[in-house]
This record gives structure tokens, sequence and C-alpha cells, in this order.
């Protein structure tokens, strides 16, 4: 039982102290140009948020950071009293370190532990009253996280090159992610707006639509 005890903890102790490395891709990601922002003028789209938790921990694709990413958009702004919604929701699986765990005890953190994670994530934009869904979108995105002390230098380099890429102690939320999120939706609605200029009518009305909180 010590045994069992021991190297239970020495593994708690080598993730705690190891560096971590996450690696994101859009399973469905487009290699068109992106749209042009600023050729959409006026007020910006309010809607408010409402992010569906799948458990109270936060995980990699949905965690309060979300609301923080969204914020920074040229397209649209987070509104409380707002009667256009956006929903935000994920479904989101992992796969275990399995033998690659066990070696990285046995080699004291220089063999990476691999765990594999997904999720598909779907953005709504309704009518808060009546449940109305204008547009959903839905993006299947993958992430590999390896932890090693072999991924410091990877971590320390890599993120100048790819947009794709996060680490340090933090496993389980990540900033990435949801960016790379945010900004394919950001994209697509942008996207649609341009091509159906009713549309984006029809958001701006309803989002400067208010109730009373």
């Amino acid at each position: 039982m010590n045994l069992y005890f021991r190297l239970g903890f020495s593994f708690i102790l080598l993730v705690c102290v190891s560096c971590n490395f996450h690696y994101f891709a859009l399973a469905n990601e487009s290699n068109s140009q992106a749209p042009d922002l600023d050729k959409i003028t006026g007020d910006k789209i309010r809607f408010h948020l409402i992010r569906v938790e799948e458990n109270p921990k936060a995980n990699l694709y949905n965690s309060p950071a979300l609301e923080f990413e969204l914020a920074k958009s040229k397209l649209f702004k987070l509104s409380r009293s707002s009667k256009l919604n956006l929903t935000y929701t994920t479904k989101t699986g992992t796969d275990t370190a399995g033998i690659s765990a066990l070696m990285f005890l046995l080699t004291l953190g220089i063999f990476p532990s691999f765990v594999e994670t997904h999720s598909n994530v779907t953005f709504t934009l309704m009518d808060r009253e009546d449940k109305k869904i204008f547009r959903d979108y839905s993006y299947p995105i993958q992430g590999r996280r390896i932890i090693s002390w072999l991924t410091i230098p990877f971590y320390i380099v890599l993120p100048i090159f790819s947009d794709s890429v996060d680490g340090g102690v933090n496993y389980e939320t990540s900033n990435v992610s949801l960016r790379m999120l945010v900004e394919a939706f950001e994209a697509d609605l942008a996207k649609d707006c341009l091509e159906n200029p009713e549309l984006l009518e029809t958001l701006r009305n309803k989002g400067n639509e208010s109730i009373e909180l």
C-alpha cells in the first residue's frame, strides 16, 4: 500500500512542477481569408451571454475567460440587458494518458505524458423572449496536452510563431482555445452579416432592445 501511495504522490508532485504544453486545432478550420471587420460600420451587436457549464469545474473549452475573449471583439459586445441572447455550450471529452503517464512517472518527468481532449462548441444567437434562433455556429475543436520537462523550451519559443499553443502551470483552462473559438465565431458571423445586411440589422435591432433587470 505504501508503494502505491508513494508512486501516486510522486506522480502528483512531478505533474505540479513539470511544464504543461497545449496544442489546439479546429477540426473544420477554413483556409479562406477572414472578412474585413472594418467593412461593418455602425454600432456593435449587443447580446447577453449565457455560458452553459458542463460541470462546476472550468475546462479548456468552457471557463469564465470566455467573457474576456468576447469583450475584445470589434463586431459585438456584452450586455446583460439585451434581448438578444448568445448561448455558449460545449460537449467535452478526454482520452486519458494511459501508458504515457506511467512512463512519465518512471522517467521522472522526462518522457512526456499525453492527454487528448476534444469538444464540440456551439454559439447560438436567439431572441431572449420567444427563443427564436437567428443563427447558430458549431466548431469541433481538438487539443493535445503534453506534460514533461522537455516541453519547457517549446512553451517559451512556439507561442512566438503560433497562435495555437499554450502552456505553463495551468492544466485545466486556456485562453488560447477560447480565443480560437471566439475568432472563428466572429469571422463566420461577420461573413454572414456582410452577405446578408438584413441579418445584421435584425441582430442590431434585437440587441439594442432591453429588458428590465
